[in-house]
């Protein structure tokens, strides 16, 4: 009787008595909303990106191993080095496989990615130029992997005063680094608000996920429904989510996909790589307390020892990152609509595709295309750019940035396909208005490492 009362009571009255009177419906009547508003086209791959990862079985110990001593034993970073949300960095510089001080140029990263984690060259060069461009300083070539640095600039003490590089946490917020990360906090959400931390809470459910799913091992579809768990977390929680076109769509989901395809262990029984949680715990620098709670320090990433990166001829390249991301557009299409909550929780609104990509994109569905992906991603990134450069440069500085739009950025940006006839698309500062989230600054009394911030 009570189940029909309550029917037809909500066929007559709607939310409003749902939000009235009986909250906790609401709320999950809420969560079913956003997590099904658009149907899945088909489900994740287990090995994404190119067909070949899924059939590759060859393995050499003497090439995979990663050297962990010597030159590359383990430091901890000391005063003034930079470290930053991401792992796979900040243990590549713990390692002396970067600059062991975190300021970073693109010989470094080209370099030492490949040499640490078989990262390609074409996935390399496309990723250092576009954080450059907008988290350091085109000119001197030199961005830093965690907050801002005066050494990355290149008219040193008077940088300071022209503009500030802002590195890729902290104020480097939606520029390459985004909200709903692996681990990370949301910049601008009421709790848990740093993007430099990794907060425990967001580990130990990615590895229960794991144990649900797998029995324990993690994998790239544990990942990508972590990555869909944690948008709808932040979501239900930030009023200030947001979700930009590159750092929301392409880049976050990326670095998920990363957590797998450049830190998972490869052995001749698994040529393929398995991740599991105590590779993930060295990397992402936990450890476990008496009570086996998860506890995290900052910035000791490590890489573990006898640990084997990819093969060779089956590195993780740019193709793969477009690839893997359009797949995640075809199974999770929420995961890849532009927009963000309007200042309250659920709130989510998304933004017109086709109005911001000039018609090149009009449904997320197009997104499942991995060649429209591609040119989307450029599109963006074109778009942002010069915003973004003129809000940390002016004068002779800015001039001296922007002229290296069209010789360094662009030539960078053709791994993501060839694009004839592609609109201007508008940046994140066109359509940002009805989203607090959405709110750049490039300094302020956040350094992006206290909690309370």
């Amino acid at each position: 009787m009570f189940g029909k009362v309550l029917t037809t009571a909500l066929l007559l009255e709607g939310p409003s008595l749902l939000v009235a009177g009986f909250p906790h419906i609401a709320e999950m009547v809420e969560k079913q909303r956003l997590e099904s508003r658009i149907a899945p086209i088909a489900p994740f791959p287990e090995f994404p990106g190119a067909p070949s990862h899924a059939t590759y079985n060859s393995f050499d110990a003497a090439s995979q191993l990663v050297s962990t001593s010597g030159d590359h034993a383990w430091i901890a970073p000391g005063p003034g080095d930079k470290r930053g949300p991401c792992a796979g960095l900040n243990a590549a510089a713990n390692h002396g496989y970067l600059q062991r001080n975190g300021i970073v140029d693109s010989d470094s990263i080209n370099t030492g990615l490949w040499e640490a984690f078989g990262l390609d060259k074409t996935a390399t060069i496309f990723l250092e130029t576009a954080t450059r461009f907008f988290d350091g300083d085109p000119v001197s070539g030199k961005w830093s992997i965690g907050t801002h640095s005066d050494a990355t600039s290149s008219l040193g003490a008077l940088g300071n005063v022209l503009g500030n590089e802002t590195g890729i946490c902290a104020y480097g917020h939606l520029k390459t680094e985004g909200d709903a990360s692996i681990t990370r906090g949301d910049w601008l959400a009421p709790t848990m608000n740093s993007n430099c931390e990794s907060y425990p809470v967001f580990a130990q459910e990615l590895e229960d996920l794991a144990v649900s799913m797998t029995g324990g091992n993690i994998t790239p579809q544990v990942l990508a429904q972590h990555s869909s768990n944690r948008k709808a977390y932040s979501v239900a929680n930030n009023p200030n989510y947001f979700s930009p076109a590159y750092a929301g769509i392409a880049f976050t989901f990326g670095a998920h996909m990363f957590a797998y395809e450049l830190l998972a262990n490869h052995s001749a029984e698994d040529p393929r790589g398995v991740l599991t949680p105590e590779v993930f715990e060295s990397f992402f620098s936990y450890t476990r307390d008496s009570n086996n709670n998860m506890v995290f320090t900052f910035g000791h990433e490590r890489i573990p020892d006898n640990w084997y990166k990819r093969a060779d001829d089956d590195a993780w390249t740019l193709e793969d990152i477009l690839l893997s991301t359009a797949q995640q557009c075809a199974s999770y299409p929420s995961n890849c609509q532009v927009g963000g909550n309007t200042g309250t929780v659920n709130s989510f609104s998304g933004v017109d595709l086709g109005d911001i990509s000039g018609g090149f994109i009009n449904s997320v569905s197009d997104l499942s295309d991995p060649v429209r992906m591609g040119c989307f991603i450029s599109q963006a990134i074109q778009a942002d750019v010069p915003s973004f450069l003129d809000n940390v440069f002016n004068g002779a500085a800015l001039t001296a940035a922007t002229a290296l739009i069209p010789t360094d950025l662009v030539p960078a940006l053709a791994g993501l396909g060839s694009c004839p006839n592609l609109p201007a698309g508008k940046s994140v500062s066109e359509y940002s208005a009805p989203f607090p989230g959405a709110l750049f600054a490039n300094s302020g009394p956040r350094s992006g490492l206290d909690l309370n911030g």
